[in-house]
């Protein structure tokens, strides 16, 4: 089985686990390359607002890239602090970056997460001329749950109103919809992206879909980026520890080779024998994860 795999209690250990190496992210940092702003609220929900940490470069010529950043823990667990290593890599080498939290499951079943991931992007819409970021270099990092979510609203892009309606509770008129700006790059680590093979009463992620595949089959279908695929998707770096066995390699293997068919310029980088957390903290990743932004959200030759 391809899907991803949470064994009872370990999404709490790995958040435990990279909060120890991440800690000291969430301090403002004292380095002349950027400057941080913690907890900045960007939606208001009934529960109260959602937070971001704002990652900016500190010498900004004209505008600059912007990337948002989704932490992962199974939907259910985590924090905008946890891929603050990746936000401080982006900030430092000219990029800014928008690490978020969003409402989490089973308080919150799918579709919300995605809402405030668009939400999210709304913000960024609404405060990118004061900040001086350049909406037509907008890039997307998400890692496991993070990068499910990442990896949705980019494939969303370009689907059907009806496909789109399967995978929010916005309704139509929400002014949201008329400031999400597409990613143009999109990095995704170890992703889970199919849940179609789950057998219809596993109640593994009843807890975020709402229920089994047998009682929310659209859930599972729609919440799968496999089904979204096609050929306008932007171009994704995916990476994922061979040794992963959280979420296993395979189904972000079969999508990465079904957008090389639709000759979308992606790429995939194995890294060898690393688990799910190991993989996230490998440095030979997160240099990849830099190149392929850099490559992608550079300006536009003249």
């Amino acid at each position: 089985m391809n899907t991803i795999q949470i064994v009872a209690g370990l999404p709490l250990i790995l958040l435990i686990a990279i909060q120890g190496v991440s800690a000291d992210e969430t301090q403002p940092s004292r380095q002349a390359g950027y400057s941080v702003r913690l907890d900045v609220p960007y939606q208001t929900t009934s529960e109260g607002p959602l937070m971001a940490d704002i990652y900016q470069p500190a010498e900004v010529d004209g505008t600059c890239p912007i990337v948002l950043v989704v932490h992962g823990g199974a939907w259910m667990s985590g924090d905008k602090a946890l891929p603050g290593t990746y936000a401080r890599m982006f900030a430092e080498h000219g990029i800014a970056a928008v690490s978020i939290n969003y409402r989490l499951a089973p308080s919150f079943k799918f579709p919300a997460q995605l809402d405030d991931v668009r939400g999210a992007l709304a913000w960024i819409h609404d405060h990118a001329a004061e900040n001086h970021w350049d909406l037509q270099r907008l890039g997307m990092f998400g890692y496991s749950a993070g990068a499910h979510l990442c990896s949705m609203i980019a494939m969303l892009g370009d689907e059907s109103p009806e496909t789109i309606g399967k995978t929010t509770l916005l309704p139509a008129e929400d002014p949201c919809w008329g400031k999400l700006h597409r990613p143009i790059a999109v990095v995704a680590g170890g992703t889970p992206a199919d849940f179609r093979d789950l057998p219809l009463d596993n109640s593994l992620l009843a807890y975020f879909f709402g229920g089994t595949r047998r009682e929310r089959p659209e859930a599972y279908e729609f919440g799968s980026p496999a089904v979204l695929a096609s050929a306008g998707d932007p171009p994704t770096l995916f990476y994922h520890g061979t040794g992963d066995l959280l979420v296993p390699i395979g189904s972000a293997e079969a999508l990465y080779r079904r957008q090389v068919e639709m000759k979308i310029d992606s790429e995939f980088v194995r890294v060898e024998g690393l688990g799910h957390l190991l993989a996230f903290m490998d440095e030979g990743a997160r240099a990849n994860v830099l190149r392929f932004m850099q490559a992608r959200l550079q300006p536009a030759a003249d």
